[in-house]
């Protein structure tokens, strides 16, 4: 009987897997892979191959102690055929069958989702969503990622690509929550207004202090992410929110702006009822999520 399932969480800067048992206890973090060092999606394929054979050998096993693999990417994708459509952080992945290729080098069962959608997935199983039918969850990094969980399912929508909002103009010039809501968007604003630094760390860093080019930059980013979450929550009636991603690290510089804009745009109910909270399980939700399909689900 195979004793582990593999988690991976494939992001634009790094990639991490995570060997769980059966009691979906994370026994063992792989090595973690750097993306930009990856050339093609077979490289890929390989280099998590080799981490997981080495994680399995770690805790004194083999691939047949392997239930099965599941994965969370960057998308939009073919969720039936496991496809990779367009992956504008990850362009070695864009029409890349990943499903197919990772099944082959494995000889197990594989599931892919998008990594908005099992980081979802992670906290309303396991963290800060745990508890309530209606979740949704976003991740603030690279990019500006979403999921949408009903009942404990993943809503993907009538092709698969439900939640993929980031891409999606708010503005007449075409640019993009994502355009803002992301560490390029901080950064930008930052810069505009004067600032010096080279990373979400500087700017909050500075914020602490009372630079107020920092200060300004955080409350727009708060401003805008609260108007892309209120087109969310007048759509959805979620009962909770929930907040990760690598600038979540910034949670008191951005919140209050954030807040203030999505209570001024929400009805009554909704705005006395929602919960906004940060990720309890940070940077190993996607994991516990992507794994999670192969817990839940039979094949």
């Amino acid at each position: 009987m195979a004793r582990y399932a593999a988690g991976v969480d494939i992001g634009a800067s790094s990639i991490k897997t995570g060997l769980f048992n059966e009691r979906w206890e994370l026994t063992h973090r792989c090595a973690v892979i750097d993306s930009h060092t990856l050339e093609s999606g077979d490289e890929l394929v390989r280099r998590i191959q080799a981490s997981i054979e080495t994680g399995l050998k770690d805790l004194g096993g083999t691939l047949t102690d392997l239930a099965g693999i599941g994965i969370g990417s960057p998308g939009p994708m073919d969720i039936n055929r496991g496809i990779i459509l367009e992956t504008p952080n990850i362009p070695i992945l864009t029409q890349f069958p990943l499903k197919e290729r990772m099944i082959q080098a494995s000889q197990v069962p594989v599931w892919l989702d998008n990594d908005g959608n099992v980081f979802a997935l992670g906290e309303a199983h396991l963290g800060a969503g745990r508890g309530y039918p209606y979740v949704l969850a976003v991740t603030l990094g690279t990019g500006f990622g979403w999921g949408i969980v009903l009942n404990g399912q993943i809503h993907h929508g009538a092709t698969g690509t439900a939640a993929e909002y980031g891409p999606t103009p708010w503005q007449e010039d075409g640019r993009t929550w994502e355009d803002d809501v992301s560490i390029r968007g901080i950064m930008g604003t930052f810069h505009a207004l004067g600032g010096q630094g080279e990373t979400p760390q500087d700017v909050s860093r500075l914020a602490d202090k009372g630079d107020e080019a920092a200060v300004k930059a955080w409350e727009r980013y708060g401003m805008v992410l609260g108007l892309a979450l209120t087109h969310a929550v007048n759509l959805l009636d979620p009962h909770v929110i929930v907040v990760g991603g690598a600038i979540v690290g910034a949670w008191d510089h951005f919140t209050p702006a954030m807040l203030a804009t999505l209570h001024r745009y929400l009805w009554a109910p909704p705005r006395e009822a929602l919960k906004v909270l940060p990720s309890q399980l940070g940077d190993e939700a996607a994991l516990y999520g992507a794994v999670s399909q192969v817990a839940f689900q039979e094949d």
